[in-house]
């Protein structure tokens, strides 16, 4: 990751995390939708994609969620 997250970037993450492991946890999400919501935020940081990386960690759980189903 070349860019340099923002204290913002990482409370923004912090919650991101914390509302995956919550939807897990009361069952609203299953395991492997959340593997893909975190592996989609570590992709989007490892290919230096900032834009992709700060939007999505800053999604609400229904949008996080949301494959168009």
């Amino acid at each position: 990751m070349s860019f340099e997250p923002t204290k913002t970037d990482h409370a923004s993450l912090d919650q991101f995390l914390e509302t995956v492991l919550d939807a897990y946890k009361a069952g609203r999400a299953d395991r492997n939708s959340c593997v893909g919501a975190i592996a989609h935020v570590m992709t989007a940081a490892a290919i230096d994609n900032e834009t992709e990386f700060k939007n999505y960690i800053r999604l609400t759980e229904e949008k996080i969620f949301d494959f168009g189903e």
